[in-house]
């Protein structure tokens, strides 16, 4: 029997959380709070944000049982229940199958409760013969999460340093898996706008943190960025990167999607942050700062969860 120790390396709670809290971001953005009156709308985001969570463990779980020979040559994973050998293969593929199972359910339970349609959600809503469907729409977008994070991302790591795109277009998925269980249309442009945010947003992350360990990736094989290009061109490939984040987070006031004078200020505020931080690196390189890479990280990662914080923000002030 895993211990709980195991279980929480196993299936990454820290990531799974994350997750879940992305999610509810994305359906919240679609039905802002108080929606208590909207009959199956709380049951859906219960069961969407459960269904999300249980997805994440579940490709986790895989995901090490894949990576167990990699992940015994990094540091940072070698205490992990399946290369520390406290856990077999065997045992984290059937979890992440019964995991992937219970997600499976709680996505086509959200899809189930989407609200009533003479109550649509404040943006992009479904056309009412949609929302029969919605349940198996859920599931069958959980299921392509898992085979492309699964089935694509994770063996392409071993074979290269743009492995990350398709992972990214996967590990974006959680706000709009909400957006979904709300009712929200996935074609509507702020859930695009979004979602593209989302993804631009983990490419530098991803990034920025490998470059850290771009030592042990290259003990390990692995093709990152940081390990396998020259210091200028890895360092234009970023710069690249971290432009397009801040600027499509600039982008967002520009849309229909703000409207307190407040939050607009706070997102511009948040893009031009960044575009200062992209710039850290740089410094770093010519003696300006000594860890330049280290507080670009830091600027990239708290600016998302300040994002969201903005957007729920602008979307709950107009109820007060």
């Amino acid at each position: 029997m895993p211990s709980l120790h195991d279980l929480r390396l196993l299936l990454r709670l820290n990531v799974t959380l994350m997750v879940g809290a992305a999610t509810a971001f994305g359906f919240l953005l679609a039905v802002p709070l108080p929606f208590a009156a909207r009959g199956g709308t709380p049951v859906a985001l219960v069961c969407v944000v459960a269904g999300a969570m249980l997805l994440a463990a579940a490709c986790s779980a895989w995901n090490q049982a894949q990576e167990r020979d990699i992940d015994a040559l990094l540091p940072r994973t070698a205490g992990r229940p399946l290369p520390a050998g406290r856990m077999t293969p065997g045992t984290a593929v059937g979890l992440g199958a019964l995991l992937f199972a219970g997600a499976l359910g709680c996505l086509f339970t959200a899809g189930a409760f989407a609200p009533p349609v003479d109550q649509p959600p404040a943006f992009g809503s479904l056309p009412a013969e949609a929302y029969p469907l919605s349940g198996l729409r859920l599931a069958l977008v959980g299921a392509a999460i898992a085979v492309v994070y699964n089935g694509a991302y994770t063996p392409l790591k071993r074979v290269t340093a743009f492995a990350l795109l398709p992972g990214a277009l996967v590990g974006a998925m959680p706000p709009l898996l909400g957006w979904m269980a709300a009712g929200g249309d996935p074609a509507d442009p702020v859930a695009i706008l979004l979602y593209g945010v989302y993804v631009l947003w983990q490419v530098p992350h991803f990034w920025l943190r490998a470059q850290r360990e771009s030592i042990h990736y290259a003990r390990a094989g692995l093709p990152v960025p940081p390990a396998q290009y020259a210091a200028e061109r890895y360092g234009r490939l970023l710069r690249v990167w971290y432009h397009a984040y801040a600027v499509a987070v600039l982008m967002l006031p520009v849309f229909p999607l703000l409207h307190d004078p407040l939050t607009r200020a706070g997102v511009v505020g948040l893009g031009v942050a960044l575009l200062a931080a992209a710039a850290l690196p740089r410094r770093a390189k010519r003696g300006g700062t000594p860890d330049g890479h280290g507080l670009a990280l830091r600027v990239a990662d708290a600016a998302m969860p300040a994002l969201m914080l903005l957007l729920l923000l602008d979307r709950v002030l107009p109820l007060f």
